[in-house]
């Protein structure tokens, strides 16, 4: 009879402990949404989520868990409905508010998704990831105030956002704030090497501003990461035109315009 209460603090101490590695999972999963991902393993698991919703399709986690592998696989379409089931199932669990507003920014419904990463970030107030992914589909929606406004918060929250540190890059150069911008740039690429989009944001300042031996060398860099970016590389072909490198700049433009279009992005454009 004494060790009941010993017991009971045991067993509610390890409840909180899995609420807490719960709610870890679900940070990591929704931090990683826009990362690459390998198709076939993830797949794999949308065969899982599968099987186990048709044995128990009242698991709202799962619709959620299936929803992200559907972000990941650019099924956007399956993941809001994976997503609406699990708000459906359980009001409570934010992060299918999360990945819904991810989402909808990716299929267009850029007021919807800034709505529902506004409910997230009413409950994870100190999420950087979350007003970082607002800002962009404020960015989207041409609406740079408040734009800013959560890139800003966000850099406030994790100095080492290195995302965030791009996109307030983007909006500096676009209001012609070049030495702002070239700062964010490459804080972005100290936090994270592999960032490639800094590379040609940065690239671009150093063209606007008539350093173009610089601005060759930074989209290089860039290209290391991903040879065969096709807005780098009609960056590069300008630059090279610029420095005089015509033969080269065309070979380079010829070759980057059989490439398809690159996705959503925050990449400055050649004026």
């Amino acid at each position: 009879m004494r060790n009941r209460p010993v017991i009971a603090r045991v067993a509610a101490h390890a409840c909180a402990l899995l609420a807490l590695l719960f709610w870890l999972d679900a940070v990591a999963e929704v931090a990683g949404l826009d990362d690459p991902a390998p198709q076939e393993e993830i797949e794999k698991r949308v065969e899982e989520y599968n099987r186990r919703l048709f044995a128990d399709p009242g698991q709202a986690r799962l619709y959620v868990k299936r929803g992200h592998a559907y972000f990941r696989l650019r099924e956007f379409d399956k993941a809001i409905e994976d997503y609406d089931a699990a708000i459906r199932l359980d009001a409570a669990l934010d992060e299918a508010y999360f990945g819904r507003g991810m989402a909808l920014g990716r299929t267009g419904e850029i007021d919807q998704a800034i709505a529902d990463l506004g409910v997230y970030i009413a409950r994870h107030p100190k999420s950087s990831v979350a007003y970082t992914k607002r800002g962009v589909r404020y960015l989207w929606k041409g609406d740079v105030a408040n734009a800013e406004k959560d890139l800003t918060r966000a850099v406030a929250l994790d100095a080492n956002n290195a995302e965030a540190h791009d996109d307030l890059g983007v909006i500096h150069a676009q209001r012609g704030e070049y030495a702002e911008a070239a700062g964010h740039f490459s804080t972005t690429i100290r936090l994270d090497p592999s960032y490639q989009k800094a590379y040609h944001n940065l690239a671009m300042v150093h063209y606007l501003t008539d350093r173009d031996q610089r601005a060759l060398e930074v989209v290089e860099q860039g290209l290391k990461l991903s040879p065969d970016n096709r807005s780098s590389l009609l960056l590069k072909a300008e630059i090279l035109a610029a420095l005089g490198r015509r033969s080269e700049a065309k070979a380079v433009r010829d070759y980057a315009e059989l490439l398809p279009e690159g996705g959503w992005s925050e990449r400055m454009a050649i004026q």
